[in-house]
């Protein structure tokens, strides 16, 4: 009788579990999921940002249209540039260039066709500042100096001591 209740036991054991290969994919998977919860929970994972050092020395140029004469000397080497907006440091002015400004007009000639008509327009110049600023970068948004976004074809209204304009960034160099 002895022999029939240890065969009794023996039967009721249950087979051990192998580790399978389903078994590792889930236990990747569980890992990968733990460890994607830990890098955007943890405060620790964002640090990574303040590390970074994103800040650069940035050459722009912004073109000023149509300056009257008795204002182009009022751009000087050395001016400090502020967002007229915001109020803002932008730089200081590196050098400038002069150009002639030029009206351009469509007119009718004696057959019919339309020609352009170039004419300089009188007392006027096309006047494109460099500035040298301390700006960050920031993937995804670019670049900006105190909290202003320079990008070329960016509009800026912008004040120098003895001059307000508003113009465009023509050019961007680190």
């Amino acid at each position: 009788m002895q022999t029939n209740s240890q065969n009794n036991t023996t039967s009721q054991r249950k087979p051990k579990r192998k580790f399978n290969f389903i078994d590792f994919l889930v236990f990747l998977v569980v890992i990968a999921i733990v460890g994607i919860l830990v890098y955007v929970f943890s405060p620790w994972a964002h640090l990574e940002k303040l590390w970074v050092n994103n800040k650069i020395e940035l050459a722009y140029y912004v073109e000023v249209k149509d300056v009257d004469i008795n204002f182009v000397d009022n751009i000087k080497k050395g001016d400090q540039v502020i967002n007229s907006i915001t109020k803002n440091s932008l730089g200081s002015v590196v050098e400038t260039s002069i150009e002639k400004a030029y009206v351009y007009d469509y007119v009718e000639d004696a057959q019919g066709g339309i020609t352009c008509v170039r004419s300089e327009q009188p007392n006027k110049f096309n006047v494109t500042i460099k500035i040298l600023a301390n700006a960050e970068y920031e993937e995804g948004v670019g670049y900006s100096v105190n909290g202003s976004r320079i990008a070329i074809g960016e509009p800026l209204d912008i004040r120098l001591p003895k001059f307000t304009c508003s113009g465009y960034c023509t050019q961007m160099y680190e």
